[in-house]
């Protein structure tokens, strides 16, 4: 949590420590990005996400305390923070429902670090909607 100025500041929140680590060390890896906070529950991401202020935050849906509760407390409380929700699958209905919490981007867990990376990246940059 020692980035410089120019690098994209990003929260991990998910349930899973295993996977937090994983994309922790995926997300440290890349030269561009600088990881502010790793939450483990609902109430970690929001008060992580107030203190911290990430460009994006990474958001698991399925988060303990509820992830679609966090999320949407994020965008309320810190709406310049660009939120990615992390999946297990998505159909139509769900995509509507993570599109009017503030999602802006989604990935599946399970898909390749690259894409992740990419939908992070994508989502800071543009704040591109879903």
């Amino acid at each position: 949590m020692t980035g410089t100025p120019d690098q994209l500041r990003v929260l991990v929140a998910d349930g899973s420590s295993f996977f937090r680590d994983t994309l922790q060390e995926v997300l440290r890896a890349a030269d561009d990005i600088d990881v502010v906070g790793i939450a483990g529950s609902a109430d970690d991401a929001i008060r992580l996400a107030e203190q911290r202020r990430p460009a994006v935050a990474v958001v698991d849906v399925h988060l303990p305390g509820d992830g679609l509760h966090a999320i949407r407390r994020i965008h309320h409380k810190t709406p310049a923070v660009k939120v990615v929700a992390l999946c297990g699958f998505i159909d139509a209905l769900s995509e509507t429902e993570l599109r009017e919490l503030g999602v802006v981007e989604y990935v599946i867990k399970g898909v390749p670090n690259r894409k992740i990376l990419a939908a992070i990246r994508r989502a800071a940059e543009e704040g591109a909607t879903l």
